[in-house]
């Protein structure tokens, strides 16, 4: 019997050494990347603002519009109002999908942290686009009214 529980000790003790061996080793590199979900997240909290603001963003575009884009005067003044109701629709319509593309990007965001690299954007149109603010915060970007009208660079 004490044959057989020294050999027991033995046993363990060469396996909590292996174990602490295998534990011990160096570490690597982290290869998480958030920069997927922070955008997931940015686009979820952030994209009413794009809808909230159209009268603004909208009042921006049209200015640009009339201001610098080479059209007659009648063609101006009579676009003002359709323009107007027309890309009112465009903002809440490209604000809508900002909100959808973040419900589908948050699950692999999710993924992402654990593996190393992040997909591309799902709608390029939030990341392209100019906004009333713009700031990068690590991989966070963060985009307050964007505008989903493409005649404006900001």
């Amino acid at each position: 019997m004490v044959h057989a529980a020294g050999s027991l000790s033995v046993r363990t003790a060469f396996l909590a050494l292996a174990l602490m061996a295998a534990l011990s080793g160096a570490p690597g590199d982290a290869k998480a990347d958030a920069s997927q979900l922070c955008r997931a997240g940015a686009n979820l909290v952030l994209a009413p603002f794009d809808a909230l603001l159209a009268p603004v963003i909208i009042g921006k575009d049209m200015y640009y519009g009339l201001t610098e884009i080479d059209d007659e005067l009648a063609l101006k003044v009579a676009g003002a109002v359709p323009g107007f109701i027309f890309l009112n629709g465009v903002q809440v319509g490209g604000a809508i999908f900002r909100e959808i593309s973040a419900v589908f990007e948050f699950i692999p965001g999710l993924v992402t942290l654990f593996r190393e690299g992040s997909q591309p954007a799902l709608y390029r149109s939030a990341e392209d686009a100019w906004a009333l603010y713009a700031e990068q915060y690590g991989p966070c970007p963060v985009k307050i009214g964007i505008s989903y009208n493409t005649i404006n660079d900001g």
